[in-house]
């Protein structure tokens, strides 16, 4: 062909193609924007959102609106392509959608839709091809379609159009093969095929109208060799608990039943996914092992809750409860199979989650045979060692039986007695260095807390270690378990059920320690209720210290009118030695002790109260064998007539004779004294007098050192042990003689930055320089020690900083009878050095106790000048308190003096200012401040004098306005005194604030 001719016919092509007409492009409508709005909602990860988006999609696509079908099936392909994307939460907000439309399109009420000739069979042939990837894709892809695709089969199984009268049964067939087939074939999707059959089970009701359904559920466990899967048995005893057991094959389970006695073994294979060791069914091939996953299958849900309502309820079948024995099902299935040594530890990840479960959920009578001896040493191994993998999963049963004891509080005891017995430990926290023993107590109702301390009660009787010293720390972890309950309970206020006098579990708990800490048992006890092994002395001052700790703390929570547990105690002591004949007590009180003991007075005031918890706390030293207890006994006695005797001035003087009472406690090392003393002189301030004031001031202007000692204890140093009533360690109520009060140290903010910057540098405490002079001394006694060496060896001191031990020659050369000899001198000079250290140590213990002893005597006139500071009798302290302030070795009562001064005089602002009879007293008392502050020139001691000064003012003037200028002469001749002498340690602030005050108080008076 010519070229001329072969361009014409390309020609003519073109022109045909370009004038052919050309086909129209739909137009993009505001419906459709609004309808891909919809779509794009139903995958937001809001559940609000994407429920509304599928609610508006459900009722466009409803019969109702008159949808056209084309519509409607390109709204069915939209729904299932969206059930494969993963895409936020897609895959939820498509299943509502799709699932409610097929229930709406194959319903048999309602309207049709017009030209929808859609029929179920399609419906599943629609998602079995839509949710199939497309060749060549990434293996994400291909995961993504097959959830879409079971999503489908579930969807239209929830639907129920499968089970519609007009429906073919080969429907039901053909998704039941599409799920069994997924199943088999991809173990990951195994458990979420399980869930669809079990929820299918559920969605039919019993009886003969649906056997044919579960027949071909059931043919397809067996068929696809699903029956012994954890799948399989979930939807197998999903079945059984609905439907007939005629419906249920043979020769896969015995007796049908997988939970069988005889299958057990088989079936922990199974639920923990060893598939490996199960033979397959018949010519069947193999299970699939699944993937590892985290979590166990829900499978395990359904098994244990079928053992917990079969153990239940066992009148309902009685061969079946006695084959199924909830705490030996658990040990078979759980515990030796997920907990066993030999067990993974995912499998024992899996564990903890069950144990989780069950906790939350499990009946009160199961939850003993939860802590299973493999599952509680995992959880203990787990928990002790943060290093550990499964160290955070172990924790997570722990927190759910906290929260469960918190939703129900009476359940706290079964879990507690588990926890300690059998398979459990006292020292439950301790290994697992958590609270959840603790925790648990103090969330339990007063019920379980009744059972709570019998069960430690019965745990004190018979240690698990029959070893005396094993027993004893046994016993003390229990009886520290005790304390953490008395202490850590918050209900005290508010609960009438456990005051003093009622039975609670209060109640019990002294008697356990009162019982354990003042009795024996004789021999006519029996075995039940003698401890084994014996009580030994240790652990009887053990329980004696938890004792009088229990006591301090419920003096110091409890209101005042409520102090009567150490008389309950006493109450309790003597019911035992009355009514008790297998009990001997350890310490027999004297026939004086006891009627004092028995007579105890009922008048119901205040300071009556107090003087029973007095009589109480004595009688107690009584049988913890203090033998100045009974000559105490005497005085309260005393105290007691004279206080409620007709005659005031007897009755001053049993307040006087209190007080030195009162002293005497807190001369014990006991906090227990310490705030009882406290508590019981709150309650008789107003009634002090003149001369029992002065009997502690006398206490703080004795000196810090032996002799001090000596005149306010007319003994030697008493040992003092350090204050640590608080920890549970050791729970002892021993402490030193004196605490610390913080709150009472506290500065206003005029005089914090200045004191704060200078008091260290200008206060020279002895305690500071002891440590100097402490070091200068050793070295000066070590050389005389040296010296006194040599010369009893005959031999120089070492030179050049060589040691005695260098220069061993001449001892060498010495014979037996020269060593001999220089025995008796050797013997001599280091007695020597041991009574300087001797003597050393008892000056500085000296020392701390007057200060400890200083300190409790200061809570006491803080409480005063609470109660009391509007009494001009107060107004005594103010010179003692400003000589402590700058004479005392102790920086701590120093500090605590000065904030006692300031607490009393912020407590007297406004009107509440003390009014003596007349002020010649109070301006004496004002030279002697001044006098008072040339003494000392630190910062805090010149604070003190100058707003004592100013306070005492305040009162000259409120008394007599014409007091002012008496007290204007006191200030210009201090100020004379001070200009005059260069050396003088007044500071300047006693001038320039009284100035001040002047200033403000002349405006005040000029504006009134």
């Amino acid at each position: 062909m010519s070229r001329k001719r072969r361009q014409s016919i390309a020609n003519d092509e073109v022109y045909q193609a370009n004038s052919a007409p050309k086909k129209r492009r739909r137009q993009y409508t505001e419906a459709d924007s609004k309808l891909a709005e919809l779509y794009e909602n139903l995958a937001s990860e809001i559940k609000d959102v994407r429920m509304k988006a599928a609610k508006d999609i459900i009722q466009q696509l409803s019969p109702e609106s008159g949808p056209s079908s084309e519509a409607v099936k390109k709204a069915l392909i939209r729904l299932i392509r969206g059930l494969c994307s993963n895409r936020k939460a897609a895959r939820f907000g498509f299943f509502v959608a799709f699932t409610e439309i097929l229930r709406q399109l194959f319903s048999t009420e309602g309207n049709q839709i017009e030209g929808l000739d859609i029929s179920v069979g399609s419906i599943i042939d629609l998602v079995t091809e839509r949710t199939k990837p497309e060749a060549r894709v990434s293996g994400q892809e291909k995961k993504d379609h097959s959830i879409g695709r079971i999503f489908g089969y579930k969807a239209i199984m929830q639907s129920s159009i499968l089970v519609q009268p007009h429906t073919p049964t080969e429907c039901w067939v053909k998704v039941l093969d599409h799920i069994s087939k997924l199943a088999c074939d991809i173990p990951w999707l195994r458990e979420e095929c399980g869930l669809i059959l079990c929820d299918a089970v559920k969605s039919l009701e019993s009886g003969k109208a649906h056997e044919s359904y579960i027949q071909e559920i059931v043919q397809r466990l067996t068929s696809y060799n699903l029956a012994r899967t954890p799948e399989g048995i979930a939807v197998w005893l999903t079945i059984r608990s609905s439907f007939s057991e005629n419906v249920l094959p043979e020769n896969i389970w015995h007796n049908k039943d997988p939970l069988c006695t005889k299958e057990r073994r088989l079936l922990a294979k199974v639920l923990k996914e060893n598939f490996h060791d199960i033979e397959p069914q018949d010519d069947s091939k193999k299970i699939k092992s699944g993937f590892a996953h985290s979590s166990p299958s829900f499978a395990w849900d359904v098994v244990l809750v079928t053992m917990l309502e079969r153990t239940a309820n066992p009148k309902e079948d009685a061969q079946r409860s006695e084959q199924s024995d909830f705490d030996k099902f658990w040990i078979q299935v759980v515990d030796d199979n997920l907990f066993s040594s030999s067990a993974s530890l995912e499998r024992k990840a899996w564990g903890f989650q069950i144990l989780g479960k069950m906790v939350t959920a499990a009946p009160e009578w199961a939850i003993p045979g939860l802590f299973s001896p493999n599952l509680m040493r995992s959880l203990i191994n787990h928990r002790n060692n943060s290093e550990r993998f499964l160290h955070n999963a172990a924790m997570v049963p722990l927190k759910e039986l906290q929260a469960r004891v918190q939703k129900d509080p009476g359940i706290a005891a079964s879990i507690v007695v588990a926890l300690t017995s059998k398979n459990g430990t006292v020292k439950l926290d301790q290994l697992t260095k958590t609270k959840t023993l603790e925790n648990i107590l103090l969330l339990a109702d007063d019920k379980a807390l009744l059972k709570i301390v019998k069960h430690f009660h019965a745990l004190i009787l018979c240690p698990d270690n029959q070893e005396q010293t094993a027993a004893d720390s046994y016993r003390r972890m229990i009886a520290d378990i005790l304390i953490t309950l008395v202490k850590g309970y918050k209900g005290y206020q508010n609960n009438s059920t456990i005051l003093p006098g009622k039975e609670s579990w209060l109640r019990n708990i002294f008697v356990i320690l009162v019982e354990f800490a003042f009795f024996v048992p004789n021999s006519s006890a029996s075995r039940d209720t003698a401890p084994l092994p014996p009580i030994s002395a240790s652990s009887r001052i053990m329980f004696r210290e938890r004792l009088s700790s229990c006591l301090a703390h419920l003096v110091a929570v409890t209101q005042p009118d409520q102090l009567s547990f150490p008389s309950m105690v006493v109450s309790i002591i003597r019911q035992r030695i009355e009514s008790f004949k297998t009990l001997d007590i350890v310490f027999e009180a004297d026939k004086t002790v006891l009627k004092m003991q028995r007579s105890t007075k009922e008048n119901r005031n205040a300071t009556a109260n107090a003087l029973i918890l007095l009589y109480s706390l004595a009688i107690l030293q009584v049988y913890n064998g203090d033998a100045d207890a009974v000559s105490i006994l005497s005085e309260l006695d005393i105290c007691y007539e004279s206080i409620f005797g007709t005659q005031n001035s007897v009755r001053a003087e049993g307040f006087d004779i209190l007080i030195e009472v009162l002293l005497s406690f807190l001369t014990k090392p006991s906090s227990l004294f310490r705030k009882l003393a406290e508590q019981v002189f709150t309650t008789f301030t107003a009634d002090i007098t003149s001369e029992g004031l002065r009997t502690l001031i006398e206490i703080l202007e004795k000196g810090e050192n032996l002799a001090g000692q000596q005149d306010l204890f007319d003994q030697g140093v008493d040992e003092v042990e350090d204050d640590d009533d608080d920890d549970l360690e050791d729970a002892s109520d021993v402490e030193m003689v004196g605490i610390s009060s913080a709150d009472s140290t506290k500065d206003d903010s005029n005089h914090n930055s200045e004191e704060d910057e200078e008091r260290d540098s200008d206060r020279n405490f002895s305690s500071d320089d002891d440590d100097d002079k402490e070091n200068g001394q050793k070295d000066e006694e070590l050389a005389k020690f040296d010296a006194m060496l040599a010369e009893a060896l005959k031999t120089s001191g070492p030179a050049d900083g060589a040691t005695m031990a260098d220069d061993t020659s001449d001892g060498e050369d010495m014979d037996d009878e020269e060593m001999m000899a220089l025995e008796p001198h050797l013997a001599r000079i280091f007695r020597e050095r041991r009574n300087i250290t001797s003597k050393k140590k008892e000056k500085k213990d000296a020392r701390q106790a007057v200060i400890n002893f200083k300190n409790r005597v200061l809570d006491l006139l803080l409480i005063y000048v609470k109660k009391q500071h509007a009494n001009p009798l107060a107004l005594q302290l103010i010179l003692p308190l400003l000589r402590l302030v700058g004479n005392s070795t102790s920086k701590q009562v120093a500090e605590k003096s000065f904030g006692l001064l300031k607490e009393y005089f912020d407590a007297c602002k406004g009107k509440e200012l003390p009014r003596p009879d007349e002020g010649k007293e109070l301006l004496e008392t004002l030279k002697k401040i001044h006098l008072q502050a040339k003494t000392n020139g630190s910062k805090m001691h010149g604070n003190a004098c100058s707003r004592s000064s100013i306070f005492i003012v305040k009162i000259l003037v409120a008394l007599d306005e014409s007091n002012y200028e008496r007290a204007v002469d006191v200030y210009s001749e201090s100020q004379k005194q001070w200009y005059r002498n260069a050396n003088s340690q007044v500071q300047p602030a006693l001038f320039t604030e009284w100035i001040n005050w002047s200033v403000n108080t002349r405006k005040s008076k000029k504006l009134s």
